[in-house]
């Protein structure tokens, strides 16, 4: 790309990539010496040249300047940044159908399910928290962050348009709104799922998190579709102040879409879905009475995107779920095994609500879980709260220690417990084993905080890990064994 095409310059240089870390070769490149929260930009202009940047584009004055390398001067270099990223790839989010999904849970679930339904009708990329795919193909499970930053998001989103996507359904985090990534993102659809307590280390109280999802929603314009949980308090509050075409869910409450009869069970959910006053039958094979919400969510968003619901309903019925949300592990085993990424309290209430809706009041519930490191440290008394409360047993074990000592992180946590008693087994797949050996017929285990994942994340990055899933299959077959 020419740099005249971008910035107000005489410098015709072409640009053939997009310099974000300046320790990395990177021929014929731009440079941005943004600011962030620990580093300045500025100190690796230097850096940067030497590994290849033909082009600075910079805020604050620069006391040396190299001859042949291509200066400029902007406001803001972060909005620099985000509005060049777009132009280089050609702005791929105004070419698709580009929907948002933001909420404290949910969002995965409800994007994944967006797109596999989608999948059925027309091409349909996915970005967020499982990494992104096309074509029922995870083509990048490995990205560090549920919102890419913008080089990367635009990046992909031009591969998913060359490869023939009209849609591509987007994890909004709120870090990813509040650090501006998504600033230059061209949204036809948001949905709002749900708020409660997390990420305080970033947003220090809820009204500042409230207000970072709400920037979602400002980006649409006033044909835009805003999705709302009207059951949720938060979701009331951004209803009235939404300028978009307007959209509700719920349960509780009076909504657009509507669920009513609920009856859940082990390996299916039923109930009636109430839209302009004609009632359609479903039943899925989500389970738990928040994949419900979630699946409003879906129906909204499809109905409301040109898929019907009498076409949607067929595909309803055996969704592709998503994997290490609310999982069931089936290997012939006489007791419930439920995975799920569960780590914030919030979402242990409703994890252990669905554990509770299976279990009989003279069976157990089994919990195995542990606490991240250098993150929320908030959450910890709310999760050992409803376990404490929810729990027959509980097992504290290894998590994504961080940068600290995985050990006090489970002391810490098994410090708000009052009635049980954990044990705490760090080896996770022990611990895994130890819930197993104690289920009983009936029983249900709860394997918490991992989910899919197949890593643990400490100071040394990421480490393998062969999964709660793989995890709990082995347990259960040497126990069929009797070896445990």
């Amino acid at each position: 790309m020419n740099l005249k095409k971008i910035f107000e310059t005489d410098d015709d240089k072409e640009i053939r990539s997009i310099m974000f870390d300046s320790r990395k070769k990177n021929p014929d490149s731009i440079f941005f010496a943004m600011k962030g929260k620990i580093n300045d930009g500025h100190r690796f202009i230097e850096q940067a040249i030497d590994n290849g940047a033909v082009a600075v584009v910079y805020t604050d004055e620069i006391a040396h300047k190299r001859d042949h390398i291509a200066y400029i001067k902007v406001k803001d270099a972060t909005d620099a940044y985000v509005s060049f990223c777009n132009a280089f790839y050609d702005y791929p989010t105004e070419k698709m159908n580009t929907i948002g999904i933001t909420g404290t849970n949910g969002k995965t679930t409800i994007a994944w399910i967006i797109r596999s339904l989608i999948a059925n009708f027309n091409r349909c990329g996915y970005i967020g928290t499982m990494g992104y795919c096309y074509d029922d193909k995870i083509i990048d499970s490995k990205m560090n962050l549920t919102t890419p930053k913008s080089d990367e998001l635009f990046r992909i989103g031009k591969e998913m348009l060359d490869h023939g996507c009209k849609t591509l359904v987007l994890e909004a985090s709120s870090e990813g709104l509040l650090t501006h990534r998504l600033d230059q993102v061209k949204f036809s659809t948001a949905v709002f799922n749900n708020l409660t307590s997390d990420h305080m280390d970033i947003h220090h109280d809820m009204e500042s998190y409230f207000q970072a999802k709400c920037l979602l929603f400002k980006m649409l314009g006033t044909d835009g579709k805003a999705i709302i949980n009207i059951d949720d308090p938060y979701g009331v509050r951004l209803l009235k102040q939404s300028k978009a075409v307007n959209v509700t869910y719920g349960i509780e409450n009076a909504a657009d879409y509507q669920a009513q009869n609920i009856s859940l069970h082990n390996d299916r959910s039923e109930f009636d879905l109430i839209y302009k006053e004609k009632s359609y039958h479903i039943c899925t094979n989500l389970l738990a009475r928040f994949n419900i919400y979630n699946l409003l969510a879906v129906i909204a968003v499809l109905n409301e995107n040109g898929y019907e619901i009498e076409r949607v309903l067929p595909y309803i019925t055996k969704l592709e779920t998503t994997p290490g949300r609310c999982e069931m592990v089936e290997v012939g085993q006489d007791f419930n095994v439920v995975i799920d990424y569960a780590f914030t309290p919030n979402s242990f209430e409703k994890v252990f609500a669905f554990a509770r809706s299976i279990t009989a009041d003279d069976k157990k519930i089994i919990a195995v879980f542990g606490a991240s490191g250098d993150r929320d440290h908030l959450r910890r008394p709310g999760t050992a709260a409803v376990a404490d409360r929810e729990a027959d047993i509980v097992i504290l074990t290894y998590d994504d220690p961080s940068t600290e000592d995985m050990l006090e992180i489970l002391c810490d946590l098994k410090s708000y417990f009052q009635r049980l008693d954990p044990e705490i087994i760090l080896d996770r797949f022990e611990a895994i084993k130890k819930a197993v050996s104690l289920a009983g017929p009936g029983d249900t285990i709860l394997l918490l905080g991992k989910g899919s994942d197949e890593f643990i994340l400490d100071k040394n990055g990421r480490i393998p890990y062969m999964s709660d899933k793989k995890a709990a299959e082995k347990a259960i077959e040497l126990k069929k064994k009797k070896i445990i």
